[in-house]
């Protein structure tokens, strides 16, 4: 149906018909009568007052360049039509609609998050399926490193309470059925609490259990570095689906450790286990051996390890399974995925700087997605319908929802760290979001610390050095590499997120973040780290975009903006008092509603 004409018969109006749709638009009209007779993408133009009449039952499109906006609306009011809108409002609302119908990630998290929380027995342990609903140390463990990096620290310390409960005498830990130690498994659960220190005043009963762990870990190592597990049931007898070569993702602890509790021998076995195993599997490293899942344990570990000329050496030859889709196959020899294998892949690919590979597996696997928020183990292929996929094909499993945790985050640093040179080092002292920083800090007292998290190359930070040299500043980015231009002020900075802030309860005076809420996916976990770190009495500052906006500006997909009546009420769970300031003027930019401010006084 066409329910648009079209004012104004110059360059904007072909961009006009692009978006809005050449069906819809019924003619164009103008004020200059040599125009009459021609027409734009075969959609005829005409002289407005020869055609005034039949314009009033259309909603008009002002198409001039917008300083003929005001003249044309005026002339339009004078005739007595009043239905008029400007091309820059349908691009606005085509913006806005675009965003609307995207394929919704926030969601996607969402799902997954509530799924790990449905899926958490008593709060205390991560099940193994869906299905088989019994606690799982293994996949507990590494997921310690995942929840704090979400700002889950509740659930990760109540998973490393259980996790110290059930180690067993000679230090290590038992499969699911509570019927053998493995080496593989232990291991996870070291990563898990090594992690979860930073959740103890008193580090005594964890590093205790930690270093023991990691005794037995190592009385089980040969003289030539190969690990000899005590029993392998739960692995099955399938070398092409699993094989001891998952042990080099056991060695990451041991370094860890090594480095904290000063004991190079750890390193050093670490060392020989990986020469054992690069000496012995080469040929299983650099081609796809295993079932996905297991074979990304291996180029993962190789990552961490410092090895990656030999991961990028693996990642180039499955390049040549990925697909168009972005579906990596769950065996070198089928077409049906495994699911966490493809979030795996995805993490080494950004792991490893290559964005493209990465997203593409990433996108495909997100969308598999089912409805209660979990992944089965496996699917079956849009290009074969006639296999058959045996990893979990109808049950959910728990360390997916991880692998995709770990992946979301890991894409998050890759972006930011590409991203490093278009940040921006300089706001101007008479900017309004600058002017409400501050404004508090000003008032925070001699020597008060005040973190900006999100900080980016400093520009907040660096005015405040100028204006308010008596309080002492922090700043907190994803990437390091966008910290960099901050070396030489007075500044700590430290790698960290809105989710997972790297400092002690109660440490700040004024913690504020400014345009990073809107990139930090979990609105409620990042509230709750700059309360956490934050003095009671002391401000939390947001500043950021509003939704009532949304249209203004291009936004990434896993970019979402802030609800002003839901994020002061999610601050008020926190805040005694919370002021919300609208229509902030930034940039030069006057009488724009785009920028809002949260502030809230910690309780």
């Amino acid at each position: 149906m066409k329910s648009y004409v079209l004012f104004g018969a110059g360059a904007n109006a072909a961009n006009a018909v692009r978006i809005i749709g050449k069906d819809k638009v019924a003619f164009i009209v103008d004020n200059d009568k040599s125009k009459m007779g021609t027409d734009i993408s075969e959609i005829p133009v005409y002289y407005f007052p020869e055609k005034e009449k039949d314009c009033a039952s259309y909603q008009i499109v002002i198409t001039t360049s917008e300083k003929f906006y005001y003249e044309i609306s005026m002339q339009l009011e004078e005739c007595g039509i009043h239905s008029y809108i400007s091309l820059n409002y349908i691009q606005m609302q085509k913006t806005k609609e675009k965003i609307q119908n995207r394929f919704n990630c926030i969601e996607v998290y969402e799902h997954a998050i509530e799924w790990i929380k449905n899926h958490s027995i008593d709060g205390h342990a991560i099940m193994c399926t869906s299905e088989r609903r019994k606690e799982y140390p293994e996949v507990t463990g590494y997921y310690i490193p995942t929840l704090l990096r979400w700002g889950y620290r509740v659930l990760a310390l109540n998973y490393a309470e259980w996790l110290l409960q059930v180690q067993k005498k000679d230090g290590s830990w038992y499969d699911m059925d509570d019927r053998a130690p493995y080496i593989f498994d232990t291991a996870q659960i070291l990563k898990g609490l090594i992690a979860a220190r930073e959740l103890y005043k008193n580090t005594d009963t964890i590093d205790d259990a930690i270093q023991r762990g990691i005794d037995w870990i190592l009385s089980c190592m040969t003289a030539e570095g190969q690990l000899v597990t005590p029993d392998k049931e739960c692995w099955g007898n399938d070398e092409s689906m699993c094989s001891e070569l998952i042990h080099l993702y056991c060695l990451s602890p041991l370094i860890e450790a090594g480095k904290l509790y000063h004991k190079e021998e750890y390193s050093e076995k670490a060392q020989l286990i990986l020469n054992y195993y690069k000496e012995n599997y080469l040929d299983k490293i650099l081609n796809f051996s295993l079932l996905s899942h297991f074979y990304s344990y291996v180029i993962e570990a190789l990552v961490d390890l410092g090895e990656e000329d030999l991961a990028r050496s693996a990642m180039k030859q499955m390049e040549t399974y990925q697909k168009k889709s972005g579906a990596i196959s769950a065996y070198y020899n089928v077409d049906w995925t495994c699911s966490t294998g493809m979030f795996q892949m995805a993490v080494i690919w950004y792991k490893l700087g290559d964005f493209e590979h990465g997203e593409k597996t990433f996108q495909y696997a997100c969308r598999l997605q089912n409805e209660t928020g979990g992944w089965y183990g496996s699917y079956l292929s849009e290009d074969n319908e006639k296999e058959m996929n045996n990893y979990f094909p109808l049950e959910e499993i728990s360390w997916a929802n991880k692998y995709f945790l770990d992946a979301l985050y890991y894409r998050n640093c890759l972006s930011f760290q590409l991203e490093a040179d278009c940040f921006i080092e300089t706001i101007a002292k008479e900017d309004e979001r600058y002017c409400i920083i501050r404004e508090r800090v000003s008032k925070a007292g001699s020597s008060a610390k005040i973190l900006d998290v999100g900080c980016g190359k400093g520009r907040y930070i660096k005015n405040l050095l100028e204006e308010v040299p008596d309080c002492t500043y922090f700043g907190v980015d994803i990437s390091t590499r966008v910290m960099d231009v901050l070396k030489g002020y007075s500044v700590e900075c430290r790698e960290g997120t809105l989710t997972h802030i790297p400092y002690e309860d109660k440490t700040f005076a004024v913690t504020y973040t400014c345009e990073a809420l809107e990139h930090a996916v979990d609105f409620e976990s990042a509230i709750r780290e700059m309360v956490r770190v934050t003095q009671s009495g002391g401000y939390i500052i947001v500043i950021d975009k509003n939704d009532e906006n949304y249209g203004m500006l291009e936004i990434g997909e896993w970019e979402h903006w802030s609800n002003e009546n839901r994020l002061k009420e999610l601050m008020e769970q926190y805040c005694r008092t919370v002021e919300v300031r609208h229509g902030l003027q930034y940039d030069e930019v006057k009488e724009s509603d785009l920028f809002t401010a949260w502030i809230g006084k910690v309780k």
